[in-house]
């Protein structure tokens, strides 16, 4: 049976990492508010963005290259991860689809190319041999578009250059505070079907953008007869690029905050098992102890009886 001395110091040291996580807990949901405020803010427009453009492909057949698809010789997967952990299993949900995309490109026969946002795929990755063909780091708590930026630049080019003849991302989507699922999005080439599932993503599982309201492409709620003026294909050459760069500032938006909340519930988890075990430890301190007490006055006792006889 433990000693009370070893289950003090036992409860002390559990009170301690208490005080941590609590304070842990704190911080995420400080930061958790602010990054969703920043994804669900960005949601309308990237949502109009993609719609636009959507509509827009229906009423031309000259599309511009980053909307040309072409057969699949190398393909690009963007991972998108946190810099640190501590955050459940978020990172590696991200890591499991990582892993599947890959092997699917394995049993194609297609070559391909990883870059990766955030240390843990980047570590991860690199503890394997997967090469890497870039790694972003050191994004901070609410990514600018600014840091988004250098990304959608390679992409674009590595994507009209012919180094990639497809580019998908796999990143943590945010649903709800309780809910992130990972999922896999295509980048480029963008399609009539891609479009609608990026924005069907995008939006929530309920409210007024639920994505149950969001009507098919057939229905579109723009009726508008377009005159592109000077021509459609040097008009989308010029929108498509920053509605690109707009969609995968978008979706580190929601990596974001699908991080800060996944790390405010686990910290949260870990202070109330904390709080558990302080309780089971006091109950066992106090049996202990009370064991002790009887231990002493049962001898007492009994050498009273001895010297009496």
């Amino acid at each position: 049976m433990p000693s009370t001395k070893s289950i003090k110091q036992r409860i002390k040291s559990v009170k301690s990492t208490a005080q941590i996580t609590k304070a842990m807990e704190v911080v995420s949901a400080t930061k958790m508010r602010k990054s969703q405020q920043f994804a669900l803010a960005a949601r309308p427009y990237a949502v109009a963005s993609l719609e636009m453009l959507q509509n827009i492909l229906t009423r031309t057949e000259k599309l511009p290259p980053l909307l040309t698809t072409r057969e699949v010789k190398h393909a690009l997967l963007l991972v998108v991860t946190s810099d640190k952990g501590l955050a459940g299993a978020l990172n590696a949900n991200v890591i499991k689809k990582a892993e599947q995309w890959i092997e699917a490109r394995r049993l194609e026969g297609v070559s391909f190319s990883l870059i990766t946002v955030g240390k843990k795929a980047r570590d991860y990755f690199l503890r394997r041999d997967i090469p890497i063909r870039e790694s972003f780091t050191g994004f901070g708590d609410f990514t600018t578009f600014s840091q988004t930026l250098p990304i959608a630049q390679i992409l674009l080019k590595g994507f009209q250059d012919g180094q990639w003849d497809s580019i998908d991302a796999v990143s943590m989507n945010f649903r709800t505070t309780l809910v992130q699922e990972a999922v896999v999005k295509k980048i480029l080439p963008a399609t009539p079907e891609g479009l609608e599932d990026a924005v069907r993503g995008i939006l929530p599982e309920a409210g007024r953008f639920a994505a149950s309201k969001l009507p098919r492409a057939d229905k579109s709620p723009y009726r508008y007869e377009y005159v592109l003026e000077p021509s459609p294909e040097i008009l989308l050459a010029a929108i498509v690029p920053d509605l690109i760069r707009m969609h995968l500032h978008h979706i580190i938006l929601e990596a974001n905050a699908s991080e800060h909340s996944a790390r405010m519930v686990a910290m949260k988890s870990a202070s109330d098992n904390a709080r558990d075990l302080i309780t089971s430890l006091t109950r066992g301190y106090n049996k202990v102890r009370q064991a002790g007490i009887t231990r002493e006055l049962t001898e007492i006792t009994a050498g009273k009886e001895a010297l009496e006889e």
